[in-house]
């Protein structure tokens, strides 16, 4: 198996928690997700919803970064291709996603 690192921003941080998880594997694409934090916190007033918009937000992002440093591509190119397949992904794929929430709380 391949596993990233934890970010070494995080080192030091007690508080830093691990939000989703990606894997590609047995021919598809698995996920867990740390859903209801900002839900349940009885001391929030985050919307979730917000929350996972900007998180995803964020990732876009570094991918548009990442691949500027890597191989040199265009940020704003890569951001308005990034918005494409995710638009045109949501509409074609989304109706037939399959999953379960396991609660681990």
């Amino acid at each position: 198996m391949r596993e990233l690192t934890v970010p070494p921003e995080n080192d030091g941080d007690e508080n830093a928690t691990e939000m989703a998880r990606v894997w590609l594997g047995n021919g598809s694409c698995n996920v867990s997700l740390l859903l209801g934090m900002y839900e349940d916190a009885e001391d929030s007033n985050i919307d979730e919803l917000w929350a996972w918009g900007n998180i995803l937000s964020d990732i876009a992002q570094h991918i548009a970064n990442g691949l500027k440093q890597s191989h040199g591509w265009d940020e704003t190119e890569t951001m308005a291709s990034l918005r494409t397949h995710f638009n045109a992904a949501i509409k074609e794929r989304a109706p037939n996603l399959q999953g379960s929430y396991v609660d681990e709380h």
